[in-house]
């Protein structure tokens, strides 16, 4: 593992979503640390995503920490944080879709 990233993004939901389930339909691994925080391995990252407000299973505020990068990214020719926050938008992207879609 790389140093840390630690780029964190405040993120709302139209309306409250199960990120966990959402997490399991797009076979993305995570472990619950509590009800309220996860850690998350997306497209090679390690994402902290905890809530700031109610439950995993009924998230509609979070704030989201990138804490490591892909190995793969291309971190050499860009700047470690704009690669960070793009992770975090694709991974918000996805959930939002994923659950807009259920």
């Amino acid at each position: 593992m790389s140093k840390a990233v630690d780029v964190t993004q405040q993120c709302t939901f139209p309306s409250s979503i199960d990120v966990t389930a959402v997490l399991d339909r797009l076979e993305i691994q995570f472990l619950d640390v509590n009800d309220r925080r996860a850690i998350v391995i997306f497209q090679g990252g390690i994402l902290n995503l905890e809530s700031q407000n109610g439950t995993l299973t009924d998230l509609e505020r979070a704030e989201i920490t990138v804490y490591d990068l892909p190995v793969n990214s291309d971190r050499k020719r860009r700047a470690e944080d704009q690669v960070a926050i793009e992770l975090i938008e694709v991974f918000k992207e996805q959930l939002s879709t994923t659950w807009n879609s259920a």
